[in-house]
């Protein structure tokens, strides 16, 4: 069993329940408290985080939830293997990021990216709603807007993508706009797209390349403008393609009729 004076705890800047989810998945995360292992008893974990025994049953339920433990009678509460975490858990890649991902993480939320996103901009050039497609425009517009603003474009380039996502009217595809949300957060504090004019003139065209095609509520060019915008954003961060899945995925289950 891992004892609690040797782990990290974060500041008091959340909630009672918040501070001892964060702080006991990233100990997990972090190996502090290893695959396998027994979680200290709740004495150990209230005074460590110092919160009450409601807070520290709430916390333990969300991360069980998430898939990072389990609680079992007369064993303890477990921590389980990675992949029993629900990856697209908002909370699990923000713990991720602040403690910083490497290049293997980065290219599993780039493959999750090509493998999904394209089909949501065919489905969202056959389903938006003309109210749908001008969030994407006001979004589209708000990236114009940022050639000099990485933070102001990291917003909106955002935007633009669950507004997508939106269209696509899927609710397993609007589920993943964390994903996107983080890989466009990490993969923009290595190469942003802000920081030389011509870098920002040729990813404004990407993006404009899939807003016309949904626009015009063509499926096809509208997969392929996002398949060929996320793999020009992986070759601009150096991600190997050698050594992970990604690939432009030809799309032959639609046609513009």
């Amino acid at each position: 069993m891992v004892l609690a004076n040797d782990l990290q705890k974060p500041a008091r800047t959340r909630s009672a329940h918040d501070l001892v989810a964060h702080g006991i998945g990233q100990n997990i995360m972090r190996g502090r408290f290893p695959v396998g292992s027994i979680l200290p008893g709740d004495a150990e974990l209230m005074e460590l985080f110092g919160v009450s025994r409601t807070a520290l049953r709430e916390a333990l339920k969300t991360l069980a939830a998430k898939g990072l433990i389990e609680s079992k009678t007369k064993v303890g509460t477990k921590v389980l293997d990675r992949h029993n975490w629900n990856m697209f858990d908002a909370d699990i890649l923000e713990w991720h990021l602040e403690m910083g991902v490497d290049a293997k993480f980065l290219g599993w939320l780039f493959e999750i990216r090509q493998t999904l996103e394209p089909f949501a901009c065919a489905t969202a050039a056959l389903r938006r709603s003309a109210k749908q497609l001008e969030s994407m425009r006001v979004a589209l517009q708000a990236m114009y807007g940022c050639a000099t603003n990485r933070q102001g474009f990291t917003k909106a380039d955002l935007a633009f993508h669950q507004a997508i996502l939106e269209a696509s009217g899927n609710p397993f595809l609007q589920s993943i706009g964390s994903v996107i949300g983080a890989a466009l957060a990490t993969s923009f504090t290595i190469s942003s797209p802000v920081s030389s004019d011509d870098r920002f003139e040729t990813v404004m065209k990407q993006h404009q390349a899939v807003f016309d095609a949904i626009e015009q509520q063509n499926p096809v060019a509208a997969s392929e403008a996002m398949s060929f915008l996320i793999m020009q954003a992986a070759e601009r961060i150096r991600i190997k393609h050698g050594e992970s899945a990604l690939t432009a995925i030809q799309t032959h289950a639609f046609s513009s009729e």
